[in-house]
């Protein structure tokens, strides 16, 4: 990491609380299948959700965006997303309430921005950033 990049990623509460629902639900599909699924089928549900559930962990654990000297970087696992902007490709940031925010491209092409926070709080940090290294 550069001195002078700034890293946006989900808090260290919300991490905590994937852990804790991903090992919790681990336990009990192992030890007890909700509504009303058979035992015999344990032996597919249990392991399926260790690994879907590890995958997202990973995805929580290795989302951000980086707000670097001259550009943006967003990474997102989930999405198969990771791009970099140049400062002088970003136009502007937006967002919608239920939409989230995006990066409005000089081109006219709109970026979703991963939901790793409030939409609102994302979009004035990242203009706060686009101020910061104007063009």
């Amino acid at each position: 990491m550069q001195p002078d990049e700034q890293i946006i990623q989900p808090g260290i509460s919300f991490k905590l609380v994937c852990v804790v629902v991903y090992v919790v639900g681990s336990i009990l599909f192992w030890t007890i299948l909700p509504f009303g699924i058979a035992d015999r089928f344990r032996i597919w549900i249990a392991p399926y959700y260790m690994i879907a559930g590890a995958l997202w962990l990973i995805d929580v654990f290795m989302t951000r965006i980086v707000l670097g000297n001259g550009h943006l970087r967003i990474v997102s696992i989930s999405a198969f997303c990771f791009q970099t902007f140049q400062r002088e490709e970003i136009d502007r940031v937006t967002w919608e309430k239920g939409c989230g925010a995006s990066i409005i491209l000089r081109s006219g092409k709109g970026v979703r921005l991963p939901g790793i926070r409030n939409p609102q709080s994302l979009t004035n940090t990242i203009r706060a950033w686009l101020k910061r290294t104007n063009v």
